[in-house]
């Protein structure tokens, strides 16, 4: 018999001690009083010293952690809500996992710093763990969805000894083993620091954790070739103006018609970008011909592209800064 139990917690990008943000009281009490303290599951796809998860499971209300008379052996199928966002995500899930039915100190060892600075006060817990993990990257969360019986709990039993299965219970089931399914030429087994981007920048390359320079080149010159034979396609001849500091990457010209392309691509089948300021203040902000033309899986047989305008990117891509640049800027004396 199949022993399932899906689990919901706060958002988090990676889970490996960055911020948590979710409709939860401790969370939005935390907020309120500016304190220092995250959510316990900040942690819960960051492997421990032993490498095993540590899965940390919010209290449902008149219940306490999930906790079953045959512990060993489930999965555990981890959702969180974006808070930006309606609906809910897989962020990944537990196979083969314990559920201690109670909330548990971490492993001697485990990491309990920010960065470099060590945090006392701030202390977390668990109460599911597993060796084995499968991790879904915030740009992969792309299929968000709702259900009644989610909306509410913390957790709730599918399938397993004993469990009462009803008519919801099945339809919740086969939802997110469909979403699994889906999911899984995505997923990332047992995460590490080695296998996830590193939420904090390298000042020398921002974009470090997203590839390689070759890679990113290798996807570049892919999305390019993609977009120019789109637009070939469409009657359009091209001029490349990657040389000069316009906001966009190529003019494409039929007849009266023009655009001015600023190309995006990348190998995953998830579309994410990034603007320069360039890009942002002479193309999105001022250009009316100016377009963001998005490739995906990019080195594949079959990319596939989207295009849009300004008011269309704005309305479909949250845009917000990724990096931030400092100036000095001498105060000048009085006389």
């Amino acid at each position: 018999m199949k022993k399932v139990l899906w689990v919901k917690f706060g958002w988090s990008e990676y889970y490996r001690g960055g911020s948590v943000d979710g409709n939860f009281a401790w969370l939005h009490d935390n907020k309120e009083k500016g304190s220092e303290r995250r959510g316990h599951e900040a942690f819960n796809f960051n492997p421990g010293p032993d490498g095993q998860y540590y899965c940390y499971v919010p209290p449902q209300k008149g219940q306490y952690a999930p906790s079953h008379e045959d512990p060993h052996g489930w999965t555990v199928i981890c959702l969180a809500k974006n808070p930006k966002h309606t609906g809910v995500h897989v962020v990944g899930w537990y196979e083969d996992a314990t559920l201690h039915g109670k909330w548990n100190e971490p492993p001697h060892g485990t990491i309990k710093k920010r960065g470099d600075t060590i945090h006392p006060a701030y202390d977390w817990s668990y109460c599911i763990s597993s060796k084995t993990a499968y991790f879904i990257s915030p740009e992969d969360r792309t299929m968000p969805f709702s259900d009644s019986s989610i909306r509410q709990g913390k957790y709730s039993f599918l399938e397993g000894p004993n469990v009462n299965v009803n008519e919801s219970k099945k339809r919740v089931l086969k939802l997110l083993e469909e979403r699994l399914k889906a999911l899984l030429p995505f997923a990332i087994k047992n995460p590490d620091e080695n296998k996830l981007p590193d939420p904090e920048l390298d000042a020398t390359d921002p974009f470090k954790g997203f590839g390689t320079p070759e890679h990113r080149k290798k996807v570049e010159i892919a999305a390019e070739k993609a977009v120019i034979e789109y637009y070939k396609k469409k009657g359009f001849v091209h001029e490349r103006v990657t040389n000069l500091p316009c906001g966009y990457d190529f003019i494409f010209k039929k007849g009266k018609l023009e655009f001015h392309v600023e190309v995006k691509g990348t190998a995953s089948t998830s579309p994410k970008f990034y603007l320069t300021r360039n890009e942002h203040v002479k193309g999105l902000q001022s250009n009316p011909n100016w377009r963001l033309v998005m490739v995906t899986a990019a080195l594949s047989a079959n990319p596939v592209i989207a295009e849009y305008n300004a008011a269309e990117l704005t309305r479909t891509f949250d845009l917000e800064p990724y990096v931030f640049m400092g100036t000095f800027v001498p105060i000048p004396h009085s006389t």
